[in-house]
């Protein structure tokens, strides 16, 4: 392990003989550090945090300070950071607000420069914020999502597994899984170039742009149109994830744009 002499580290916190902690990094209170990591200059981990393995934290980041929530008055609370991910410049991730909860971000994210994950947030695996991309507390975000530069995300706000957020969106609803967001709760299509990067066999590519027309471009009550879908002979486990996710959803589920064309579904 090398330690910056200039680095200021509570003797509270825990850290893996293997990382390596740069210039002027400060690592408050009881903060667990594991091994290979690497927190490179003016980086903050707050009490409370636990790190795994193998992840950069980069300059002017702040990871585990208190979160930006009135409700909260000094309660022990905690975030967990899986490993290999990369945490650029100036990212801001804070710890959750109620006493004895976590925010969680997962395992191979890539968060850059400038993007906030606020108190609560519970972020998936191989997630992607592009730059000054914020969400606010209590958002959920599915493994493989992407969320484009500069999109905002609502508090309480969902969004599905291999989604993609379009940059500078503005998101107040949910997004179900495999489809693409963009604007203001827009729903422009099914994320075909994620989810052939994911390996997703083309028939269930298929069938999910199938899910896509009959939902999303069929004017029917929701409840008609979930019905539908179950008694079209989908055979692809997706399909059942698409319709748990828009059943559970408390903030509503964003709609298509209304000038969409057949092939919106090819982005």
């Amino acid at each position: 392990m090398a330690i910056h002499p200039t680095a200021i580290i509570s003797k509270e916190s825990e850290i893996h003989s293997s990382s390596d902690i740069g210039p002027y990094a400060i690592i408050e209170g009881r903060a667990h550090i594991g091994k290979n990591n690497r927190i490179l200059a003016g980086a903050f981990v707050g009490t409370g945090t636990t790190i795994g393995d193998n992840n950069e934290i980069h300059m002017g980041a702040v990871v585990g300070h208190t979160p930006q929530d009135k409700s909260f008055q000094g309660q022990e609370t905690f975030l967990h950071i899986g490993s290999n991910n990369i945490i650029r410049e100036h990212v801001t991730i804070h710890r959750a607000t109620a006493t004895g909860g976590s925010t969680v971000v997962g395992s191979n994210c890539l968060i850059m420069g400038g993007c906030h994950i606020a108190h609560d947030c519970h972020i998936g695996d191989n997630v992607i914020m592009a730059n000054m991309a914020g969400i606010a507390g209590h958002v959920e975000v599915g493994d493989r999502a992407f969320i484009g530069g500069g999109a905002m995300m609502h508090q309480f706000v969902r969004i599905g597994r291999v989604a993609i957020v379009a940059g500078n969106a503005r998101i107040s609803m949910d997004i179900p899984p495999f489809m693409i967001a963009a604007e203001r709760n827009q729903v422009w299509g099914v994320n075909v170039i994620g989810l052939r990067r994911a390996g997703f066999t083309a028939p269930t590519i298929l069938e999910l742009r199938e899910l896509y027309r009959m939902f999303f471009r069929t004017p029917a009550p929701r409840s008609k149109l979930l019905e539908d879908i179950r008694a079209h002979g989908f055979t692809a486990s997706e399909i059942k994830e698409f319709i748990s996710f828009v059943e559970t959803s408390k903030r509503g589920v964003c709609r298509a744009r209304l000038d969409s064309g057949t092939n919106a579904e090819e982005c």
